[in-house]
């Protein structure tokens, strides 16, 4: 097969979604490689590394006119959407199902492309192409913060020492990016109170599975203390969380609004007069990068170092933090696709995609229909389900 590297285009984006050593891999079984020009050079990988193991380095246009199978990273931005054929493969993040606007997805998704989103490819509730880079932000966000409470509220939250009075920091979800922050932080000592869905024993159970430990007590070993969501009466939450946000000198959310949890339930998680509350300088982040989800305030920015103030709080949404150590990022994300990236380059038809079940679950777009029914649903559009699309696109004419 024909496959083809695309360099991304968006704002700060420095990853790549093959290393030179797996192009040389593919090459080796047949494949022919086609790289654009400087698409690893942020990700520390130039076009004579591409080179020097097999691939072909191209103009734009050159790959995607001699590529079935085209490679990236980030969803693809207004000025990509007539790269796409119907004879394509785009494998990268899509997300279709978050901030993107309807008008902009319909017209993505009549180009006709066959679209596989990194983000829903699994099966039984994992999604190991998304796991790494939640992992990695979960990471990254709670670095982000320290750095700009330092700079911007001159507090220094770690408390490596008793002499360090140290800092105070909510985080909200204890997902794969919740959990990250969390040993961040309390690896270095910060004082942290942790919303939650479940309670102490869910939140342990997870964090020894996460951090391979067995029968560890993180909430006792670390001082952390719980806000146990309300789902029922989501307004004792709230109640809950404000009362804390004043002593608080950074707020990571990392979590995603849920379908028993509809705006008209709860609006937000934390509004405009909760923020308001919040000290001056104080660090306010949506590691999800949802617009205006779960925090009234907060919005999501393409630039890897834009912050801003609101209600006298700096507020930090980078939509693609993984991008700060592009090298690192493309390392691990790579190690998760590049068995995918093998299997479809390997199969002798778009429909054969389907035999696996954790790409078919990962199919958003194919014969110009929207095929995932939670970003149909969010946007308000049609659905089609994949099989429907198979069988009618396979009949004869």
């Amino acid at each position: 097969m024909n496959i083809g590297v695309l360099k991304e285009i968006k704002e700060d984006e420095w990853r790549v979604a093959l290393q030179p050593i797996q192009a040389q891999a593919l090459s080796r079984l047949g494949h022919n490689i086609y790289v654009e020009i400087g698409a690893g050079q942020g990700a520390g990988f130039s076009d004579a590394d591409y080179q020097a193991c097999g691939g072909k380095v191209a103009i734009k246009d050159e790959v995607l006119a001699r590529a079935r199978l085209l490679l990236k990273v980030k969803a693809p931005l207004r000025s990509e959407y007539l790269d796409y054929d119907p004879h394509h493969i785009l494998f990268t993040y899509l997300h279709f199902d978050e901030n993107i606007d309807p008008e902009d997805l319909s017209e993505l998704i009549s180009r006709g492309f066959l679209g596989i989103a990194y983000e829903w490819v699994g099966k039984g509730g994992r999604h190991p192409l998304l796991e790494p880079m939640s992992r990695l932000t979960g990471y990254l966000f709670a670095q982000r913060a320290l750095e700009l409470c330092s700079k911007e509220k001159g507090v220094f939250c770690p408390r490596n020492e008793n002499l360090l009075p140290g800092g105070r920091a909510l985080i909200i979800g204890c997902g794969n990016i919740g959990l990250s922050a969390f040993k961040y932080l309390s690896d270095l000592g910060v004082t942290l109170t942790v919303v939650v869905t479940r309670g102490r024993e869910d939140f342990n159970c997870k964090a020894n599975a996460r951090f391979e430990t067995d029968g560890v007590d993180y909430i006792g070993a670390t001082g952390t203390k719980l806000i146990v969501m309300n789902n029922k009466e989501p307004s004792r939450t709230q109640d809950t969380i404000a009362a804390a946000l004043p002593q608080i000198d950074i707020v990571l959310n990392c979590a995603v609004r849920r379908s028993n949890l509809p705006k008209k339930r709860m609006e937000y998680l934390i509004d405009r007069s909760m923020v308001r509350a919040m000290e001056r300088g104080s660090i306010l982040c949506d590691c999800t990068a949802c617009d205006r989800d779960l925090v009234e305030t907060c919005t999501s920015s393409a630039s890897l170092y834009h912050s801003y103030f609101e209600e006298n709080v700096v507020h930090y949404n980078c939509d693609h933090i993984p991008s700060i150590v592009a090298n690192t990022a493309t390392r691990l994300l790579t190690a998760r696709t590049f068995p995918y990236i093998r299997y479809i380059a390997s199969l002798e038809s778009l429909q054969a995609i389907t035999e696996d079940e954790s790409l078919r679950n990962g199919v958003c777009c194919y014969g110009g229909h929207l095929t995932h029914a939670l970003s149909a649903e969010k946007k308000g559009l049609p659905y089609r389900p994949l099989s429907n699309v198979v069988e009618a696109m396979s009949r004869p004419i």
